[in-house]
């Protein structure tokens, strides 16, 4: 329901792509425990193994007098799944954008680049959990380093492609920006405040101002890994009912039931900051967040930025998963899981289906 493009009186269909932004993360999750089950990797692999240059991060215990290079343990793949690497969530990442149809930049060189500016860590590993885009940047450089392809070519073929999702992907095909949603948000507003904070550019990013709002050119995330699939919200259903499934639907099987079991269950830590500021007793799982439901078993993600605000909420237990997409951000933004989004999503939740 409603507008897909507000100015030119476009409605919202089942077609209508949206931009998926940090629900994009569980996409690079499927992708590293792919890597695991073919024994391209393992998930408790040290990152160093993979990606030589990571052994700068400096560890915290450096100041206890232990070797800053080693601390208490290394950071592995697992740490990273889960937010409790330590790393940072550096605020400038948020102004690294590009418009559509520009290319992303390679994610190891990235990686590279912002673990050199943020190289030391905020905790030692697996002691607790803070939200990280640069967690999920290094992720992406793995896939990319460990198969050879960039982020975005291996999920297309290796998990998209085999649900049927042919209109979704990190880039805009031509069916998909005949569809595009146009992001929107109040003019005068903190969040507009924001995207003059965190983009060199913000007016190349602005489409027109109409009626006390703010309409946004297409633009992508460079960081692949932790933002930047776009597609139908019936599209992204598939990718929620193939994890319902135990990692397969009609015949595609993108994961194992054993990895979709860990994701779902293993490697729980409380969060803290980040989603923790809205939706009180979460805790980040591998990939998943984790969050209490009464007596329900409930896993999401949601994914926030300029423009566009969407959930992910699935009920493993009763094969039930919801998907709310909208090209309006503030709709999301919310204290304690009360936003208009996540009230949608547990109205839906509630139905007795």
């Amino acid at each position: 329901f409603g507008l897909a493009d507000g100015p030119n009186n476009i409605p919202a269909s089942n077609d209508t792509v949206y931009q998926w932004m940090s629900i994009t993360k569980m996409a690079t999750a499927v992708a590293i425990f792919q890597l695991h089950e073919r024994g391209a990797l393992h998930i408790k692999d040290p990152v160093t193994k993979h990606l030589p240059f990571f052994k700068e991060v400096y560890y915290p215990s450096k100041d206890s007098g232990i070797d800053p290079l080693r601390g208490s343990g290394p950071i592995s793949i697992w740490h990273l799944l889960n937010h409790s690497s330590g790393l940072a969530h550096p605020t400038r990442m948020l102004g690294l954008v590009h418009i559509d149809g520009q290319p992303y930049p390679d994610q190891v060189e990235l990686a590279r680049r912002l673990v050199a500016e943020n190289r030391k860590l905020k905790f030692e590993p697996g002691t607790q959990a803070t939200y990280s885009n640069l967690g999920y940047t290094v992720l992406a450089a793995i896939v990319e380093s460990v198969s050879g392809q960039s982020l975005h070519d291996y999920v297309a073929e290796h998990i998209f492609r085999p649900l049927g999702m042919n209109n979704s992907h990190h880039h805009y095909s031509e069916s998909m920006r005949a569809n595009a949603a146009v992001g929107s948000m109040p003019r005068g507003s903190i969040l507009s405040a924001l995207l003059v904070m965190v983009v060199d550019e913000p007016d190349a990013f602005i489409r027109e101002k109409v009626n006390g709002r703010i309409w946004l050119r297409r633009a992508c995330p460079d960081f692949s890994g932790g933002a930047g699939v776009n597609g139908p919200a019936v599209e992204a259903s598939r990718f929620a009912a193939a994890f319902l499934n135990g990692g397969a639907l009609n015949g595609a099987r993108i994961l194992s039931p054993e990895s979709v079991a860990m994701m779902i269950g293993e490697g729980h830590v409380t969060a803290k900051g980040g989603p923790a500021t809205f939706y009180r007793g979460i805790k980040h799982g591998l990939g998943w967040f984790i969050l209490p439901d009464g007596h329900r078993q409930r896993i999401m993600h949601s994914g926030d930025a300029p423009g566009f605000s969407n959930i992910m909420q699935l009920y493993p237990e009763e094969g039930l998963g919801i998907i709310v997409m909208g090209n309006e951000w503030p709709y999301g933004i919310s204290f304690r899981g009360t936003s208009i989004r996540d009230s949608i999503a547990q109205v839906a939740a509630n139905i007795d289906w």
